[in-house]
C-alpha cells in the first residue's frame, strides 16, 4: 500500500513540475495538452489506489469487495475522457500523451528506489 501511495505522490510532483515547465516554455495547445494529460493520469491513479486499497482491505478480512466490479466502469470512463479530450479540446495529442505518461516515470522511480533501499532483517536468529 505504501508503494502505490508513493507512486501517486510522485505523479503529483512530476506532473506539477512538467505542467509548469510546459506552461512557461510551450505554446498554449501543448501546455494545455500536458496539463490535461497530467490531470487525467493523476485522477485515474487516485481512483485506482482507492479501489485497490478497498479491495485489499476486504480481502485481508476475508470479505467480498465490490472494487473489482468497479474497475470496468473506471476504465470505460477513462477511455471516454481521453477520447473527449483528444477530439474536442484544443490540445496537442502528443503533449497529452506525454502528460498522461508520467505515471510510468513515477513507477520506474519508485521501483528503482525500492530496489536500492537496504533490506530490513526482522529475524532474531
Amino acid at each position: 500500500m505504501a508503494s502505490i501511495l508513493r507512486i501517486e505522490r510522485l505523479n503529483y510532483a512530476i506532473g506539477g513540475a512538467l505542467t509548469v515547465a510546459a506552461a512557461v516554455t510551450q505554446p498554449r495547445n501543448i501546455a494545455l495538452g500536458v496539463a490535461i494529460g497530467v490531470a487525467l493520469t493523476c485522477l485515474n491513479f487516485n481512483i485506482l489506489r482507492r479501489l485497490i486499497t478497498k479491495w485489499t482491505v476486504a480481502a485481508a478480512k476475508g470479505e467480498q469487495s465490490s472494487a473489482p466490479m468497479l474497475m470496468l466502469p473506471k476504465m470505460v470512463g477513462l477511455m471516454g475522457a481521453v477520447a473527449l479530450a483528444i477530439l474536442f479540446l484544443p490540445i496537442d495529442p502528443i503533449a497529452f500523451i506525454i502528460g498522461y505518461s508520467i505515471f510510468i516515470l513515477s513507477i520506474v522511480i519508485d521501483t528503482t528506489f525500492a530496489a536500492l533501499r537496504p533490506a530490513t532483517d526482522d529475524s532474531n536468529g
